[in-house]
């Protein structure tokens, strides 16, 4: 039996938490006056439109409170696994071209992206490991749809992985990457 690689949390889904507060906070306060709405002003049609906003909420706290525990990043032995929240993608040894490290305040500029502003401010000292691909398995605009934008390198093809332990998830990718070599290399 194999030994299975670590998962490295993806922390560009840290924030994500905030919309779990929000999303409870909403479904409450709706749902409380989807309950009472008849009470106060009588019949309405307007009142399966609360429970639909409810509903919402509850929706926005599943995710809020899921997404940052299932996103992860994992080297395998066929290629890298990037799960996001929704959805897995394979990223085969293949397309990787080189791996290195840097800044995160190299990759995203916090003055230009509104949305990395809103980060911890820890994660402008960290180091984050970049993947550069010679290409995405799918179109970007799939992969812009289902994955955090930052995810992915602003100025050219690859991946920018901020985790905690940016340093064994740079060995294993590096032996993952030795290991898928030496084995083209064999046949």
């Amino acid at each position: 039996m194999k030994k299975r690689t670590a998962r490295f949390p993806l922390l560009v889904y840290t924030p994500l938490r905030r919309w779990s507060s929000l999303g409870l906070l909403t479904a409450l306060l709706v749902g409380v006056f989807w309950l009472f709405l008849p009470r106060l002003i009588g019949p309405t049609p307007l009142r399966p439109l609360a429970l639909l906003a409810a509903l919402a909420g509850t929706v926005l706290f599943v995710y809020g409170h899921f997404a940052p525990r299932v996103a992860h990043v994992r080297c395998e032995p066929t290629g890298l696994r990037l799960q996001g929240p929704l959805m897995p993608l394979l990223i085969s040894y293949r397309r990787v071209e080189r791996t290195r490290l840097a800044p995160l305040t190299k990759v995203f500029d916090p003055q230009k992206d509104r949305a990395a502003r809103r980060w911890p401010l820890t994660y402008w000292g960290m180091t984050a490991v970049l993947v550069d691909l010679k290409g995405y398995p799918v179109p970007p605009w799939w992969l812009r749809l289902w994955f955090d934008r930052h995810l992915f390198l602003p100025d050219g093809t690859g991946l920018v992985l901020l985790v905690e332990d940016w340093m064994g998830l740079s060995q294993q990718l590096d032996g993952a990457l030795s290991a898928y070599r030496a084995r083209r290399a064999r046949r």
